[in-house]
Parts: structure tokens; C-alpha cells; sequence
């Protein structure tokens, strides 16, 4: 079984674009749209998106907008200031707002986004609602995160563990270390953990299950073998 530490997972994204010509923004569609079918086979009723900056929160932004479009009930809570974002994420942040604030659409979705302030994050997230069968998605730090989750995430990680329905994160779960497989405190405690191209070295490690749940790798558009050479 191949796996990926946090160097090698940050060499995909360069290696699609130098060898292969595949922009960074269809990438993160892919993985986006690849992450939404899981989602979307298991009939939650609704879906909670916590949201950092970077990569990892543009394939939630994806998420978000492709199960809009499957008429898939989503709240995408942005626990960082909008002037943030940049790059692939921005682009992709800036469709999603777009796509919401259309009129008929406001009408028959019962989408949105949120924006976290930070004073008062714990009172926003404590009113909050999930049902046992909704979905509360994890895309606030990805592989890249090295130390433990930092103020407002770990207060959004904090809050998701204790929810009831689904954890599902986004090629890792916050707070796990993609080398060591160490957790940190807190860290997302997932049911299921949707990673890209590869599993990650952290995944295979003893009691990096505890987090992880069921790993689902996820094609999003380049041959691991193309990869591999």
C-alpha cells in the first residue's frame, strides 16, 4: 500500500501542473466533486462544512457548491476573515457566495454561509444543529498542519466531537500529524476520513485509526503510478 507523507502530498499539486499540465484549481474541483459523490451516496439529510483557509477549505468550498446542486441542505461555517483567502481557494470561496446569493436559489435552499467571530465562536456553534443523520465535515487544516489546532479551530473541533450524526474529514483530520500519526488535542475525531491520490504515512501508524475511522482514497485525476515515477 502506497502511502504519502506531508512533502509527497504537497508534491502532487506540483507535479500535476509542471508534468501534466493540470491546473490547481481543477484539482481541488476534482477533489471536491469526488469527495461530494461519498456524501452523497450516504443520504445525510444535511451537511455542516467547517472551513479554514488554503487548500483544504477550497475542496470544502467544492463540497459545498456540488451539493447545493444536488439540492443536498449545506452549511459552510468560515472560521477564518474572508480577506484571508487567496489563491485556488479564493477563486473558489467567491463562486460559492456568488451561487448563494442568487434570489431563486435563496428561496430553495436552505444553504448558507457563516462567518465565524471569533469572540464568540463557542456560542455560535453550541447554537448550531445536527441530526443523526446529518454530516459535520472537517476542512479547516489538511496534511499541511504541523502544531495543534489553534484558536477558532480547536474550538470548532472541539464542538464537532461532542455533536451527534457523521464526522467525515478531508484527507486528514485536523490535528493529526500526516508523518507521526500523533494526535494533538483536540483532534477531529472522524468517522470517516476522504484522502486524496494516496493514504497518508500518519494513517498507518498505531491508534491513528482512532481518528481516521474508515479511510476512502479518492481518485482525483492522476495516475499514482504517473506519480510514483
Amino acid at each position: 500500500m502506497t502511502a504519502f507523507n506531508r512533502q509527497q502530498s504537497r508534491q502532487v499539486d506540483h507535479l500535476a501542473t509542471e508534468q501534466f499540465g493540470i491546473s490547481g484549481l481543477t484539482l481541488m474541483e476534482n477533489a471536491g466533486r469526488a469527495c461530494s459523490d461519498v456524501l452523497e451516496a450516504q443520504n445525510f439529510d444535511s451537511v455542516i462544512l467547517l472551513c479554514g483557509k488554503g487548500n483544504n477549505a477550497g475542496d470544502g468550498f467544492v463540497i459545498a457548491r456540488q451539493l447545493i446542486t444536488r439540492e443536498i441542505p449545506v452549511t459552510t461555517i468560515l472560521l477564518v476573515a474572508p480577506a484571508t483567502l487567496t489563491g485556488d481557494a479564493k477563486v473558489n470561496f467567491d463562486i460559492l457566495t456568488k451561487l448563494l446569493s442568487a434570489e431563486s436559489l435563496a428561496k430553495e435552499q436552505s444553504s448558507s454561509i457563516l462567518f465565524a467571530d471569533t469572540k464568540n465562536i463557542a456560542a455560535m456553534l453550541d447554537g448550531m444543529q445536527i441530526s443523526e443523520r446529518g454530516a459535520i465535515v472537517d476542512c479547516l487544516t489538511g496534511t499541511g498542519g504541523y502544531d495543534a489546532p489553534r484558536t477558532p479551530f480547536d474550538q470548532g473541533i472541539i464542538w464537532a466531537n461532542k455533536q451527534p450524526g457523521s464526522r467525515i474529514a478531508i484527507d486528514i483530520p485536523s490535528g493529526l500529524d500526516c508523518n507521526t500519526g500523533q494526535a494533538s488535542e483536540p483532534t477531529f475525531l472522524a468517522d470517516q476520513t476522504l484522502t486524496m491520490v494516496a493514504t497518508k504515512t500518519g494513517f498507518t501508524k498505531e491508534g491513528a485509526k482512532r481518528y481516521t475511522g474508515n479511510v476512502i482514497v479518492l481518485d482525483i485525476g492522476i495516475p499514482l503510478s504517473a506519480i510514483q515515477q
